[in-house]
């Protein structure tokens, strides 16, 4: 098969691994022929439905066997998968939804107090037909809704022979998913990525980076909804016979037990969770020694920590940090295995087996080694461009189709990249991208605001965190407090700003931008 979809790789990947496991969870593993045999159910009840090849479904849900199974369902059917963050809030996935012309969605009843299903049934979703609802029950759900264990199991279902059909016209030119990240215009843009782009990122990983065996076991903690937890987590593992378990929560003594338990070989974590992993009481009585590869990044990582993971977690682990973003479906560059602690914690490491990088200058010519410019990138995991969007899509690449990735960095004379800035002011909350534009358009409607700016400040524990300066309406009192807790309301947690200073106007240069580097010598 010379351009394979997605599903068609993976049933070659259960051919080879029928009976060996391919997800636990709380103790069940399903083999590969089992997490097939759930996938078609899913599929053929799609089409049941009505999906057809090309049709939008999202999934806005916690990691679980659930989310994947639905996943290589909807890949099945032909459909385009639109993951949706965890922390999301009903208006911001009510736009994203919207954008993508959903017809279906998957979701968890909720998460933590905020309920989902009763946040998307307040929305206007202008093409949203129907809600299927993770380990819920029926009496709650409501008309337009239905449970997934009802979907699967009591729904009617295509036969067999029209899901195969279904299968075999899927190509590696169709897409396979649009990840939405925020964008410096304030609203999210739509990344597109077709299933030969997502193989190409795919095989990469598995094969140039992290050397995957069947015997692996990937505890995948990085969220699905994200390249890290869904491409570069569950999505390569189904395709190279790797057994995973989804983790949904950090609680380091829970995390340290799995790893124990679970055999784990495979663990990605954000610093703050590493640092967690070693300072837990339970770290130095836990078996660890299956571990080979912890993988981190997302913000700057001290030296210390990964000799101390290097060192503690596991024996001989390799670390190993990266650096990639959506519209390279996940992943350019990545540090080596033989990488000292000093590479591993000042750079991102250099360009993976497939892509061509390199630092521009403004007029986009090329930086000599040593020299600061943007980072750009080119290779067969780069997105086509954005959803209904062809300017933002023509703007993003270079006359000769190098993707401008809006971040500054520099490459050593060993081809390591050194990231110094973002250039579109983009900051990082423990490893979660923050766009101060889309943050700036919700705070706009908050009432008694009459301008606002968001900057990323230092912390400790999260890497970066928002601060906003706002200008209060005239006549408003409005207080630190309230800016937040409304903030907590209507955008996902880690976007919220965590500090507000009330200034008297905003610092604007002679065209009327805010001057953001005055806001943050002010910070």
């Amino acid at each position: 098969m010379n351009n394979p979809s997605l599903y068609q790789r993976f049933q070659q990947s259960v051919e080879r691994h029928a009976t060996r496991g391919a997800i636990t969870e709380q103790g069940r593993t399903l083999t590969y022929a089992e997490l097939e045999q759930a996938s078609r159910d899913v599929a053929g009840a799609l089409i049941a439905l009505g999906i057809e090849r090309g049709d939008r479904i999202a999934i806005w849900a916690v990691n679980s066997a659930n989310w994947v199974i639905a996943a290589l369902g909807i890949q099945a059917a032909g459909g385009v998968l639109i993951p949706v963050g965890t922390r999301l809030k009903g208006r911001e996935v009510a736009g994203i939804l919207n954008d993508a012309k959903a017809r279906l969605i998957f979701c968890d009843p909720g998460f933590g107090e905020y309920n989902y299903l009763g946040a998307l049934q307040e929305q206007e979703l202008e093409t949203l037909e129907k809600i299927v609802v993770f380990g819920a029950s029926d009496q709650v759900i409501g008309e337009n809704a239905m449970t997934f264990d009802h979907l699967v199991s009591g729904a009617p279902r295509s036969t067999d022979q029209m899901l195969d059909v279904r299968i075999s016209e899927g190509s590696g030119d169709d897409l396979s998913d649009i990840i939405f990240t925020s964008g410096t215009t304030g609203r999210p843009k739509g990344v597109l990525m077709t299933h030969r782009k997502s193989l190409a990122a795919c095989d990469v990983q598995a094969q140039d980076v992290d050397q995957f065996t069947p015997d692996d076991v990937f505890a995948v903690t990085f969220p699905f909804a994200h390249n890290a937890g869904y491409r570069a987590g569950w999505q390569v593992s189904v395709l190279y016979g790797v057994r995973i378990v989804p983790v949904s929560t950090f609680e380091a003594a829970k995390l340290l037990a799995l790893v124990e338990e679970e055999g784990v070989t495979v663990l990605p974590v954000a610093p703050p969770v590493g640092q967690g992993l070693l300072d837990h009481p339970d770290r130095p009585r836990t078996d660890l020694s299956s571990l080979r590869i912890i993988s981190t990044g997302g913000t700057v990582i001290p030296v210390k920590l990964v000799e101390d993971m290097r060192a503690y977690l596991g024996a001989n682990t390799i670390v190993r940090t990266g650096y990639g973003l959506t519209e390279a479906a996940g992943s350019l560059t990545a540090t080596r295995d033989d990488d000292p602690p000093e590479v591993i914690a000042r750079t991102v490491g250099r360009p993976l087996g497939n892509i061509d990088l390199k630092i521009l200058g403004p007029d986009h010519k090329e930086m000599p080694r040593g020299q600061v410019g943007e980072v750009a990138a080119k290779g067969p995991q780069i997105t086509p461009g954005y959803l209904d969007d062809p300017e933002a899509s023509a703007a993003a690449f270079t006359a000769d189709g190098f993707l401008l990735t809006g971040d500054a960095g520099w490459l050593d004379e060993a081809g390591n990249l050194h990231l110094t800035d973002r250039i579109k002011d983009m900051y990082l909350v423990g490893g979660f991208n923050c766009y101060p534009a889309e943050i700036e358009h919700v705070m706009r409607t908050m009432p008694g605001i009459a301008a606002v700016a968001v900057i990323g400040t230092d912390d400790e524990r999260l890497g970066q965190v928002g601060r906003a300066f706002v200008v209060r309406q005239e006549g408003s009192n409005l207080t630190e407090e309230e800016v937040i807790a409304w903030c907590r309301e209507e955008m996902a947690n880690y976007k919220v700003p965590r500090s507000v200073r009330f200034l008297d106007s905003l610092p604007l240069n002679a065209t009327g931008k805010v001057q953001k580097t005055e806001l943050r010598d002010r910070a």
